[in-house]
């Protein structure tokens, strides 16, 4: 089987490697216009709390236009294995909720989230977005990258970020 990387020769960071610990981190909008297919990837280091309950939830969001109204979408995913292992869970879908990404449990695995630019499109959207948010967590290490196959191959990429293809 082929590497479905391959042919993602657009890729944008989203979330530069940081502690968001009880922050509500919402990123920023990758536009999927010219786009046949995109992943997002969230990698987490250190989820810790105090308590078993202060869980993330992992939510990707859609709009019409950049910085419209936002509607939170279901959407499918993967879940890595632990860090050295090359294991992936089955792909599952998520509700427009979002998944939980809990402490200690979800250290140092990824998210590998499939947006399907044409499912966006039938029903009027062409940007997505991550937000992640919390109740009460200790650290929270994550990077978020979008990985995306554009429509019409060309020498120079055909901008994805939001505020550069309006």
């Amino acid at each position: 089987m082929a590497n479905p990387f391959a042919g993602y020769d657009n890729i944008v960071c989203f979330l530069a490697p940081q502690d968001i610990a009880s922050t509500a981190t919402t990123c920023p909008y990758v536009d999927l216009r010219n786009a046949n297919k995109a992943f997002f990837l969230l990698q987490f280091g250190a989820v810790t709390s105090t308590t078993v309950t202060d869980d993330w939830t992992l939510t990707i969001e859609a709009a019409t236009a950049e910085g419209g109204t936002e509607a939170a979408i279901a959407f499918r995913y993967r879940l890595s294995g632990a860090v050295g292992a090359n294991t992936w869970g089955a792909v599952t879908t998520a509700a427009s909720t979002g998944v939980t990404v809990a402490p200690d449990a979800n250290d140092n695995m990824g998210y590998l989230i499939e947006i399907d630019p044409d499912e966006l499109a039938a029903n009027d959207y062409r940007y997505a977005r991550a937000v992640l948010t919390d109740v009460d967590s200790e650290a929270t290490l994550v990077a978020g990258f979008a990985f995306i196959e554009a429509r019409y191959k060309q020498t120079t990429h055909i901008s994805a970020t939001a505020s550069a293809s309006a």
